[in-house]
């Protein structure tokens, strides 16, 4: 298996831009936004898209090609997004708890 490309300072800072856009459109909520009618609806709404497209992320996965499983992960890690946007959990302690816990050597987080 070939080891899988790199992550890119570009996709880094795509993923601190669109954190930024999120909490930003958080506080102004414009007119005519996904994101501002995602906030509007509240927590338990961005929850259950969350979980829906992590289901249709799993199906796609599962029945479809690689195309529809890009697709599906990016519409969950969007909405995972979102969810922490709106409960104020910056995206960084995420990934901070995820490296702690395979810094320790628990790596239930790959399965080990």
């Amino acid at each position: 298996m070939t080891p899988p490309k790199e992550l890119t300072d570009k996709d880094l800072s795509f993923l601190r831009e669109l954190e930024a856009l999120l909490y930003e459109r958080k506080e102004e909520m414009p007119k005519g936004s996904y994101t501002t009618s995602m906030f509007k609806k509240g927590l338990d709404k961005i929850a259950q898209k969350v979980g829906e497209e992590a289901v249709e992320t799993v199906i796609a996965s599962k029945n479809q090609g690689s195309k529809e499983t890009i697709e599906e992960a990016s519409d969950l890690l969007f909405h995972l997004m979102l969810l922490l946007a709106e409960k104020e959990i910056p995206f960084h302690k995420v990934l901070k708890t995820l490296r702690k816990r395979h810094d320790k050597g628990n790596h239930k987080h790959i399965g080990e």
